[in-house]
């Protein structure tokens, strides 16, 4: 829940592409001095979208391992656990742009909301692979 709201928080005008950028062109010229509009443009678009997958993919990851606290079961990794995080990720990354929408200086796109789901993708196939090795290894010791 808590992450929830702070993607909220990132879809006011507060963290619009128009204030972030002048943050980030202020970051990257104190460490890298003058830096082209083209150049700029290209590393904020980036870092937005980068965002996007990131915070979206962690939404994913927090939602699995509390659907996996409230239906818990003998396995380490289940289909359903992923399958709600991958929903409650879609309803969330479609809420927020549809909430971008109403904000003058946001744009709403459909393409962040599948950009968000990619994120929520990757970040599931890692958690099934990392729990599955870390079981295996388990087993292999005796100690699961």
């Amino acid at each position: 829940m808590a992450w929830l709201c702070v993607l909220a928080a990132f879809s006011t005008d507060i963290f619009s592409a128009e204030h972030t950028g002048s943050i980030l062109e202020k970051v990257l010229r104190f460490l890298f001095g003058e830096i082209s509009s083209e150049r700029f443009y290209a590393i904020h678009f980036l870092v937005r979208k980068t965002a996007h997958f990131c915070s979206y993919g962690a939404l994913s990851a927090f939602a699995f391992f509390s659907w996996r606290a409230t239906f818990p079961a003998l396995k380490v990794w289940s289909a359903r656990w992923s399958g709600l995080a991958m929903l409650l990720t879609l309803f969330a990354a479609s809420a927020d742009e549809f909430h971008q929408s109403f904000v003058p200086s946001r744009t709403a796109s459909p393409r962040d909301v599948m950009l968000d789901m990619v994120g929520a993708v990757f970040f599931q196939v890692a958690i099934a692979i990392v729990l599955r090795l870390f079981w295996r290894d388990r087993l292999s010791e005796g100690k699961a």
